[in-house]
């Protein structure tokens, strides 16, 4: 038995149970007509899921079986990604989506996984001018322009 892992997931079922029941105390709606707590209840049911799992997973293990998160992770690289979406998150509004995105697509893939700098620009940019049509053209959600903005 992994006490750990039953904390942690007892912890985050509580959590996720919260989740749900302020997502009911919204109002759900339905699939087509979604009210304000749809998304919200339906991200509590998926953590109390997880929650689940990890704790059937932890009665069955015995302590110091799987993964050791202490030992042999490569905690620069959390540091580095945790430290890239902070600051995505704080220049998204002034610079924009299309730019900051390609700025955090090309940390990341230099930071964590080294690429080539050809790969790395190519898939950012790409990878950017697609979520940018998928979301700003096809599904007509509003972007930050930021400072490139087309007036």
């Amino acid at each position: 038995m992994n006490r750990a892992d039953i904390a942690s997931s007892l912890f985050w079922g509580a959590v996720g149970a919260y989740v749900c029941s302020a997502g009911w105390a919204l109002e759900l709606g339905s699939v087509r007509d979604p009210g304000s707590g749809f998304l919200l209840f339906w991200i509590g049911v998926i953590m109390v899921g997880l929650s689940l799992g990890i704790f059937a997973g932890a009665l069955r293990r015995r302590a110091g079986e799987g993964p050791q998160l202490a030992f042999g992770a490569r905690w620069r690289r959390v540091v580095l990604v945790v430290a890239a979406l902070f600051a995505y998150a704080w220049a998204l509004g002034w610079l924009g989506f299309v730019a900051t995105t390609v700025v955090l697509l090309v940390v990341l893939f230099k930071g964590v996984e080294p690429q080539r700098w050809s790969v790395a620009l190519a898939g950012a940019v790409a990878s950017a001018l697609v979520a940018y049509a998928v979301f700003q053209l096809w599904l007509g959600a509003q972007l930050p322009a930021g400072v490139f903005e087309l007036r």
